[in-house]
């Protein structure tokens, strides 16, 4: 699939936040954005997230290298960069609506759905 090339490379060099939700990197920031005042060893990032603690040490290093992690050896925390604020909010928003409404039940409701074009007569 073909990509714009300029915000391809802008995204490798730093310049973008293009999170997927499928990425260690992903749950990781989510992780540390929902405490961002406290900082964990690798260990304790690993456990939290069900990520091999090797596979997230790498992805700390590279989430440092971009500015969106800090580092006092041996704690990590979410970094400074407002980009972050932005979406440790979006995240939390998700979450709260989440809770909010999880015993809601959306199974089978293309069955009773009403398209509005039909409730105004088009």
């Amino acid at each position: 699939m073909p990509v714009n090339f300029e915000e391809y490379r802008e995204h490798q060099d730093g310049g973008g936040l293009a999170f997927d939700p499928d990425t260690h990197a992903y749950r990781i920031l989510s992780f540390l954005g929902e405490h961002p005042d406290d900082g964990f060893k690798p260990a304790e990032i690993a456990e939290a997230t069900e990520i091999k603690p090797g596979s997230v040490r790498g992805t700390l290093k590279r989430l440092e290298d971009r500015g969106l992690v800090r580092h006092a050896e041996p704690y990590w925390a979410i970094g400074d960069d407002d980009r972050l604020a932005g979406l440790t909010g979006t995240m939390l928003g998700l979450k709260a609506v989440g809770d909010r409404y999880s015993d809601d039940e959306f199974d089978g409701w293309e069955e009773t759905a009403v398209d509005p074009r039909e409730m105004r007569g088009e």
